[in-house]
């Protein structure tokens, strides 16, 4: 199954409004979504349910479990963030890298969420002078290739320290 950019965005979208407990939207956007992933090929019994709210005035937290399920049916599985903080830094990141997650909603994630909570690393550090210092340092904004490199940074150094982490907890 192949999706469009469009359809791609709109889950990605989804992904970040779900990472920051804020869905928007209406009901009937959700079940708009739902008919665009019939028509690509995606069908599940949560995606013909999700469909089936397109012409309806109900809110977003109605539908808000078959988004959930549609997301992971369509390759777009929300990031838990009750995990350790690695973990979830591990998967924005990798959100980021790969597309699934928006650059921005991710980024914010990772700077105002996690940057403390997983003892300031400076990939993080890096990836903050990308976003908020660029006109000081290099004069143009930062490419979307640029900040998924550096998500990628974050990623293996989420990885690498969830393996010390476990290496550790496994010796005692």
């Amino acid at each position: 199954m192949e999706l469009s950019p469009e359809l791609r965005n709109r889950l990605a979208e989804l992904r970040g409004d779900l990472l920051w407990g804020r869905l928007s939207g209406t009901a009937s956007d959700a079940g708009w979504l739902g008919c665009g992933l019939i028509e690509a090929g995606l069908e599940s019994d949560a995606v013909w349910e999700l469909a089936g709210w397109a012409l309806s005035i109900g809110s977003m937290t109605e539908v808000e479990p078959l988004i959930r399920e549609v997301m992971v049916d369509s390759g777009f599985p929300p990031i838990d963030t009750q995990r350790t903080p690695w973990a979830v830094a591990r998967d924005v990141a990798e959100g980021i890298a790969e597309g699934t997650l928006p650059i921005g909603q991710g980024a914010d994630f990772l700077i105002q969420e996690l940057r403390d909570k997983c003892d300031g690393p400076e990939e993080i550090y890096w990836l903050m002078l990308l976003i908020d210092d660029w006109a000081d340092v290099q004069g143009n904004p930062p490419s979307d290739d640029e900040l998924r490199d550096q998500a990628r940074k974050i990623a293996d150094v989420a990885t690498a320290r969830l393996a010390a982490m476990a290496d550790q907890e496994s010796r005692k």
